[in-house]
C-alpha cells in the first residue's frame, strides 16, 4: 500500500514539474518575442541577404563570407560526423570542387557538430575530414550561430550565395533535388548540365521585403503592423509561401484559428506540392483532431525529405491516432536529421506527457528551454 502511494506521489510530482517546465518554456518564448516564430519563417529563401559570418577553420585561420565577395558563388555545406548523409554530401562536393575551384566557385564545409565543440568532438571532426580527404576549407560553427542565422532545418544542408544573396537552398540530401543542384552548379562553372536546367522560381523582392518586415513587427508584438505586411507580401507574390505560414502562425497566436486554417488552405491551393505548407496545415489539423486529413498531408510531406518538421509533426499526429510505436519512430527520424530543433523537443515532450511518460517529458521540456535560450543568446 505504501509503495502504491509513493508511486502516485512520484507521478504527481513529475506531472507538476512538467507543467512548470512547459509554463517556463512558453513564458520564455513570449518574453523573448518568439511566440509567432515558425520553423518555416527562419529558412532562408532565394533572394534573401546571406548573413555574414566569421568562423575558425580547422587549420586555425579565420574565414569570413565577405572575403569571397569577388567569387562567382560560395557553396556552404552544413554537415556533421553524426549525420548519416554528410559523408556522401562532402565527397560529392569535394569532387565538384576539385574540378571547378578555378572557375570562381568556392566551397566551404561548415561543421555543426554540437552546441559546444569538445576536444573529443574536434578530434573526431579532424579524423573524419582526413579519412575522406576533403580539400575545401572546413569551418567550425562552435556555438551554432551560423547554423541558426541560416535557418538550417536538416543536416546536411546546402546554401549557395552569390552577390551577397542566397541563390539556392536545399535542406537534406534528397535524390532528385541533389541532382538538380549539381546541374545548377555545372552551369555556374560554365559546363553543360546533364539535363536542361529549368529556371528556379524566384520570389518577388518586394514580397520578400514585406515578409521580413512582418516578422520584425511580429517579434516586437506589433501585430496589426505584422498582419499588414504579411498580407502585403502575399499580394505582391501569391506563390511565395513563407508569408502564408507566418500569417497563419500570427493568427494562431491571437487565437484566430479559423483564419489560420483558411490562410494555410489558401497556401496549399496555390502550391499543393510545397512541403512546408503541407506540413504546417497537417500539424494544425492534427491539433484540431482532424487526423485522417492531417496524416495524409504529413505522409505526403515526409516523402519529399526536405522539411524536417514534417517528421515530428507526423509523429504527433500518429500519437493522437494511438500509433505510439510509429509516432516515436518519426520523432527519432527528425532527431537524426536535426537534434537542435526546440520545437521537436517541445512537441515530443507533450506526447510523452500525454503517454504518462513523465520523466521523458521533463527531459524534453528542459531541452526545449535550453535550446531556446541558447538560440537567443
Amino acid at each position: 500500500m505504501a509503495k502504491s502511494n509513493f508511486s502516485k506521489v512520484k507521478s504527481s510530482c513529475l506531472r507538476s514539474i512538467n507543467l512548470l517546465l512547459r509554463a517556463v518554456f512558453l513564458n520564455t518564448v513570449l518574453l523573448l518575442g518568439l511566440a509567432g516564430a515558425s520553423n518555416a519563417e527562419a529558412i532562408l529563401q532565394v533572394n534573401d541577404p546571406a548573413p555574414e559570418f566569421s568562423l575558425k577553420a580547422l587549420d586555425g585561420s579565420d574565414v569570413k563570407l565577405s572575403q569571397f565577395s569577388n567569387t562567382k558563388a560560395v557553396v556552404l555545406v552544413f554537415w556533421s560526423t553524426w549525420s548519416a548523409n554528410s559523408k556522401r554530401a562532402l565527397q560529392r562536393f569535394d569532387e565538384y570542387y576539385g574540378k571547378y575551384k578555378g572557375r570562381g566557385i568556392q566551397v566551404l564545409g561548415i561543421n555543426v557538430e554540437n552546441q559546444t565543440i569538445s576536444p573529443e568532438d574536434l578530434s573526431n571532426i579532424k579524423k573524419f575530414v582526413e579519412e575522406i580527404k576533403i580539400s575545401f576549407p572546413v569551418l567550425l560553427d562552435k556555438n551554432l550561430g551560423t547554423f541558426h542565422s541560416y535557418g538550417i532545418i536538416a543536416v546536411p544542408s546546402t546554401v549557395i550565395v552569390s552577390g551577397g544573396k542566397v541563390t539556392y537552398a536545399m535542406p537534406g540530401l534528397p535524390l532528385v533535388q541533389t541532382e538538380d543542384l549539381f546541374d545548377y552548379l555545372l552551369t555556374l562553372a560554365g559546363e553543360t548540365p546533364f539535363k536542361k536546367v529549368e529556371q528556379k522560381y524566384t520570389p518577388e523582392p518586394a514580397a520578400v521585403a514585406n515578409a521580413s518586415l512582418g516578422r520584425q513587427y511580429a517579434a516586437k508584438k506589433m501585430n496589426p503592423m505584422a498582419y499588414a505586411f504579411f498580407q502585403k507580401a502575399i499580394e505582391k507574390d501569391p506563390t511565395y509561401m513563407p508569408p502564408y505560414i507566418d500569417l497563419a502562425k500570427l493568427y494562431l497566436s491571437d487565437g484566430k484559428n479559423s483564419e489560420a486554417e483558411e490562410t494555410l488552405r489558401k497556401a496549399v491551393a496555390k502550391d499543393a506540392e510545397n512541403t512546408a505548407v503541407q506540413s504546417e496545415l497537417g500539424y494544425f489539423l492534427s491539433r484540431k483532431g482532424e487526423l485522417k486529413e492531417a496524416i495524409e498531408l504529413l505522409n505526403k510531406a515526409v516523402k519529399q525529405e526536405t522539411y524536417t518538421p514534417a517528421f515530428y509533426y507526423l509523429g504527433y499526429a500518429l500519437s493522437k491516432n494511438n500509433q505510439s510505436k510509429e509516432a516515436f519512430e518519426y520523432f527519432d527520424k527528425a532527431l537524426s536529421i536535426n537534434p537542435f530543433d526546440k520545437s521537436l523537443f517541445r512537441i515530443r515532450g507533450e506526447v510523452y506527457e500525454n503517454s504518462k511518460m513523465m520523466k521523458e517529458a521533463s527531459a524534453d521540456y528542459k531541452r526545449a528551454l535550453e535550446l531556446t535560450l541558447k538560440i537567443r543568446n
